[in-house]
């Protein structure tokens, strides 16, 4: 595995390139289950984490808060994310299965510490527990134009409508999601990718670097297996801790509004999750 690099300084009075300070973040949640949010900015609570680190870590007894790109604090973090299987990227074999297995739902549930009915509802409602794939390697996805639109600036809008515009009513077909797909590529590959929702959990590929992928290309590849997509679903909710919360309190409008976006009351997501949960644990 390759080693995390930064271009300059993260911290307090430091450059605080977004990108650099998403890289830190995740470090620093990688080496402690940390919950800080992938947010790019340096706030209290990424400075707190990263004075604290450096004190018990990496054993500074004054501490001064700022991640050097050659220094001992971007070391010592990259030493222990390569050393971490839980959080590191893993090697995806091709023969995980077309569906989430019990054991990889019983896994998901160990790392954010919730019930495995509730990770179940939220993929029920999402691809009704059934496979994640329309094809070997080939996953579900959502293609999603008005995502399209805001990432390209609306300037697709009028030349290819059926790929940039205003939310769909109706999404229409699998291929028919790998058609708009392929056409969005081939005018903007990088807000294409980003702009469909992805496997079983329906991660959208705006979010990979929440989702544990410091490359699109990354994620986009880990979606072609069901591991990566699990791997991508407990990093993407570990490095949201509202969502964490929410999933675990199986408060489901508040998970719904940040998993699905603000609209999803108009598509009942809410109700839809809390009724699964309610199906499945029924069963039992």
């Amino acid at each position: 595995m390759e080693e995390a690099r930064i271009a300059f300084p993260v911290g307090k009075g430091q450059v605080n390139r977004v990108e650099d300070v998403k890289t830190v973040q995740q470090l620093l949640n990688s080496s402690s289950n940390g919950t800080l949010s992938v947010d790019g900015i340096v706030g209290i609570r990424t400075q707190t984490a990263i004075t604290h680190f450096q004190r018990q870590i990496v054993g500074m007894h004054s501490p001064d808060g700022i991640v050097s790109p050659n220094g001992p604090t971007l070391r010592k973090l990259n030493h222990l994310h390569i050393r971490r299987p839980a959080t590191s990227q893993p090697s995806f074999s091709s023969n995980s299965g077309d569906s989430v297995s019990e054991e990889l739902y019983l896994n998901a549930a160990r790392e954010l510490n919730c019930e495995v009915a509730a990770i179940k509802a939220v993929v029920m409602t999402e691809t009704a527990l059934r496979s994640a794939f329309i094809s070997p390697g080939k996953p579900k996805i959502l293609y999603e134009r008005h995502y399209f639109r805001r990432l390209t600036q609306g300037r697709y809008d009028h030349s290819y409508p059926e790929i940039s515009g205003e939310r769909y009513k109706q999404y229409g077909s699998h291929e028919l999601q790998y058609e708009r797909l392929e056409k969005a590529m081939a005018l903007d590959r990088q807000a294409a990718l980003m702009s469909v929702s992805w496997g079983a959990f329906q991660i959208m590929g705006a979010n990979y670097r929440s989702a544990g992928f410091n490359e699109l290309e990354d994620f986009v590849s880990a979606m072609k297996n069901t591991n990566g997509q699990v791997f991508a679903f407990i990093n993407h909710i570990k490095n949201t801790p509202t969502l964490r919360t929410a999933l675990q309190n199986k408060d489901w409008s508040t998970f719904a509004k940040l998993y699905n976006g603000k609209k999803y009351a108009e598509r009942n997501y809410h109700i839809k999750m809390a009724n699964n949960y309610h199906s499945l644990t029924s069963r039992q």
